[in-house]
């Protein structure tokens, strides 16, 4: 009993010691599948963005001919390492202008012109060819035409970007850069970070329109649209500049922060 209420002391200490953030353990969303999601600032998700300005620009094809492709439209990204969404593999991503990824091997299976944000997740996408399989960056009405935006790729062999697994893990960016929220002044600069071993999803926004993602849907939706995770739409969580969410694989949860740890097996041992 001594030792427990030392402790418990000294675990009291900590706690006055650290700083919030890092007292920040708990799951910001969840879904039928199990994603948990984290904001950073908690321990599980860190800021940190990656320069994929060399990768190469994207060439979308319009939708439809009612809009330009960079109104609505898509290209696809072959990856070059294997990765899981919602447990199942995923050879290719169909990269929408309108800030999402979808599952698919080309066009014909996703074609990019899905620009109303959902609210909440899961719901059955509107565009004329669409697969539900998606991971949602920032999903809103988004036009590359006012500030000449770019949307890049890049593969990593070794992420600059550490994962939350502590493995030195292989990773896959898709960057929109200098896009436009229709309506609203500013410039969103944004990327998805995808982890190969892991199967972790890193969200990162540099910089964000005026609107501070008020209208956009963020998160990640399951084949069929019978799982999803909103962790934010239409403006019910702030998003701030510089910051990133994490979302990770049940399969591959985050480590449990430190005071988690000390109380694991029900008491004190770390």
């Amino acid at each position: 009993m001594k030792r427990h209420a030392a402790s418990l002391l000294g675990i009291g200490v900590l706690c006055m010691a650290l700083p919030a953030a890092s007292l920040a353990r708990e799951s910001t969303g969840f879904d039928q599948y199990g994603y948990q999601a984290y904001a950073s600032g908690s321990a599980q998700c860190t800021y940190a963005y990656v320069d994929a300005s060399d990768g190469p620009i994207l060439d979308l094809s319009a939708a439809s001919a009612a809009a330009p492709a960079s109104d609505d439209g898509a290209a696809v990204v072959a990856l070059a390492a294997p990765f899981e969404l919602y447990g199942v593999p995923v050879n290719a991503l169909v990269v929408s202008s309108n800030g999402y990824l979808a599952a698919g091997n080309d066009l014909t299976d996703e074609d990019g012109g899905d620009f109303s944000a959902d609210c909440p997740l899961p719901a059955i996408a509107d565009n004329a060819v669409a697969s539900q399989s998606r991971i949602y960056a920032y999903h809103a009405d988004l036009d590359g035409a006012p500030n000449s935006g770019t949307i890049r790729s890049r593969y990593f062999g070794s992420c600059p970007r550490p994962s939350a697994s502590g493995l030195d893990e292989a990773c896959s960016v898709v960057q929109w850069q200098d896009w436009a929220l229709r309506g609203q002044p500013g410039a969103l600069d944004m990327q998805v970070v995808l982890y190969h071993a892991s199967f972790e999803i890193a969200l990162q926004y540099q910089a964000l329109d005026a609107s501070l993602g008020a209208t956009a849907s963020i998160g990640t939706q399951g084949p069929d649209a019978t799982s999803g995770n909103a962790f934010a739409c239409r403006g019910n969580r702030a998003l701030p500049q510089a910051s990133a969410v994490c979302l990770f694989d049940p399969r591959h949860l985050p480590p449990l922060p430190i005071i988690d740890s000390l109380f694991a097996d029900g008491f004190d041992s770390p």
